[in-house]
């Protein structure tokens, strides 16, 4: 019976443990996992960190679907090396397993900038269950709060906070939010309906330094201001996990660099999610992530399927503010037109990029109604050159466009 390997039990590891099951009921498979829990959803943990869903309602399979579908499933194991050459790994209790096909799903880290006095008490990343409980348990006495980053997760681990009864405030180093997923007038829009939920925005922001003895205190910036706060989370970024590929002498760069087939450089071993690096691109997004597990699970399952990118699509849902932003926002170059719908209210930004005839990409703040529409004319290609007077006018339903 042929032998696959996972390593890595979030959403690249898990969807392609489950595709390639559906496709091979022949096939032995093991997932093993650092973490003591069964997959759960990342996106879900602000929600968690906020007391508004319990830790068993972030899991999306539970120990009884492993089982189910005949999947061997080893949480809390860390895996210490790879053998290649002999085809197996080694955990870090020195037990081996033998593979015939290894999957890589082995994630990403925080990026935790080189901040002088992080190691102090009250300084936090977010990105596991582990990490959730830690800053509950800190935040039951420690009541002010500084999240550095702006980005999705930083909000919206902001927002989770902020039901949690703490008063927050997000520091971003550029000079408006999300500055990937909006441009300017979107993010202005952004900001004040943030502000109107009572989160306060520092932007322009560098830390430079956290403050306190052996617990934090405050945060100084570089232009000299200092924010009080007694407790910080950062949401900076991700740092791709290569190391193990590395000690095994599989090609990497910032990530472990793949085929289209998400195969690394060593026939049989493959890589999917946030570790893997295609076309110099690391995407780091959910979505982009459970494409690659199915796409990888179904070649190591011997279905032959390629690869040719995702279209970022991001959507942020803090109650009262609904933002979704898909593909090209900030175009750069020739040929593109964007059309742009505000309402005259402050809650509302719509904004859509042509190029060719064609929606290359979206902004759509406040009134997401479009969303669903808008992704698929984006992914059929669809031209919609003899609608664009129309496109931006809140009556007209794109679904009519086929």
């Amino acid at each position: 019976m042929e032998k696959i390997i996972i390593i890595g039990n979030g959403v690249a590891g898990a969807t392609a443990a489950e595709v390639i099951r559906k496709k091979n009921k022949d096939v032995s498979i093991s997932v093993y996992s650092d973490e003591p829990y069964p997959f759960y959803s990342r996106i879900k943990l602000p929600h968690f960190l906020g007391d508004e869903i319990k830790q068993e309602d972030t899991y999306i399979y539970n120990a009884d679907w492993y089982k189910g579908n005949g999947i061997e499933f080893y949480p809390g194991t860390k895996i210490k090396k790879i053998e290649p050459d002999k085809q197996f790994i080694i955990t870090e209790k020195e037990e081996k397993a033998e593979y015939d096909k290894l999957l890589l799903a082995t994630g990403s880290i925080n990026f935790v900038p080189p901040i002088k006095g992080r190691e102090k008490k009250g300084f936090f990343t977010l990105r596991t269950i582990r990490d959730v409980l830690s800053i509950k348990e800190y935040s039951q006495k420690n009541k002010n709060a500084i999240l550095i980053g702006g980005g999705l997760l930083g909000l919206e681990a902001a927002r989770g906070l902020k039901v949690r009864g703490l008063d927050v405030t997000v520091v971003e180093f550029f000079p408006r939010l999300l500055p990937r997923q909006l441009d300017e007038k979107g993010a202005k829009v952004l900001r004040k309906l943030i502000e109107k939920v009572g989160i306060k925005i520092v932007l322009n922001a560098q830390s430079d330094e956290v403050l306190g003895e052996d617990k934090v205190t405050g945060l100084k910036l570089k232009d000299g201001r200092n924010v009080d706060c007694n407790l910080i989370i950062i949401s900076a970024g991700i740092t791709p996990r290569i190391e193990l590929a590395k000690e095994a002498g599989i090609s990497v760069n910032k990530g472990i660099i793949v085929n289209e087939r998400f195969e690394t450089n060593i026939k049989g071993i493959y890589a999917a999610g946030d570790c893997a690096e295609f076309q110099g691109r690391i995407y780091g997004l959910w979505t982009a992530s459970t494409e690659h597990g199915t796409i990888a699970g179904s070649n190591i399952a011997g279905i032959d399927t390629v690869y040719s990118g995702t279209t970022p699509s991001t959507t942020l849902k803090i109650v009262g503010i609904d933002l979704t932003s898909i593909g090209v926002v900030n175009p750069e170059g020739e040929g593109y037109r964007e059309l742009i719908r505000e309402d005259g209210s402050d809650d509302i930004y719509k904004k859509l990029v042509i190029k060719d005839g064609k929606i290359v990409g979206a902004i759509l703040l406040g009134d997401t109604k479009d969303v669903r529409a808008v992704g698929k004319l984006i992914k059929n290609n669809v031209d919609v050159s003899k609608y664009e007077d129309k496109l931006t006018d809140s009556k007209f339903d794109l679904k009519l466009i086929t």
